[in-house]
């Protein structure tokens, strides 16, 4: 994990509070918390690096969400478990 990192949003998905186009500092090394927004790999497309907020912590995993209707969360990709988690943001 790393200790710090720069995450640049592309999308809608958590406007108002993170603006498209926009760099965001995160960390690795923090305690992910409900309501935080968390930097992890998306589990059916490895490859992509999404940007949610963390809805709930159950047993199997994280439970994210948008916060526009038309995002993506975990009703569409599943639970995120830890090891695909990359840190949160920081704000």
């Amino acid at each position: 994990m790393q200790l710090l990192f720069l995450v640049r949003v592309s999308g809608e998905s958590m406007w108002p509070r993170l603006k498209p186009g926009r760099f965001y500092l995160a960390s690795g090394w923090l305690k992910i918390r409900i309501g935080d927004f968390i930097v992890f790999k998306n589990p059916v497309d490895l490859s992509q690096i999404l940007v949610k907020q963390l809805e709930k912590i159950l047993p199997a995993g994280y439970q994210v969400s948008g916060k526009v209707s038309w995002s993506q969360s975990s009703q569409d990709f599943g639970l995120i478990t830890k090891d695909l988690i990359l840190g949160r943001i920081l704000i």
